[in-house]
């Protein structure tokens, strides 16, 4: 963190003891800067805060959020493959169930089991 060595209020810049300065303009940029790819993968700055309060309501800057995240959920969860293991349980309960049909069918044609 820079120590700050004086503050122009008549031209609005920032002098640090290190000799660098910083004025309004520059401070806005490197605060944009910071803030890109900071909020759900995407460059929010405070200008589309601005244009979603003033379009509708405060819910939409959320509602953004929330479908951004939504968003990237899908792209993560939509390409991905059955392991090994998820294939195994699928044919084992497919085996299953119709070794139960087999045996069902045969219970009920030998007369051990009443049908309809």
């Amino acid at each position: 963190m820079k120590e700050i060595q004086s503050i122009n209020e008549g031209t609005g810049t920032v002098v640090f003891k290190d000799g660098s300065s910083v004025d309004h303009k520059q401070f806005i940029e490197q605060f944009r800067e910071f803030l890109q790819h900071r909020i759900a993968g995407e460059t929010i700055v405070p200008a589309d805060m601005e244009r979603f309060m003033r379009r509708t309501s405060g819910k939409s800057l959320s509602q953004l959020m929330k479908s951004k995240k939504m968003e990237g959920y899908m792209e993560g969860s939509s390409d991905k493959t059955l392991t090994t293991g998820q294939k195994i349980a699928i044919g084992t309960i497919v085996t299953l169930s119709i070794v139960g049909v087999i045996i069902f069918v045969i219970l009920r044609n030998q007369g051990i089991i009443p049908g309809a």
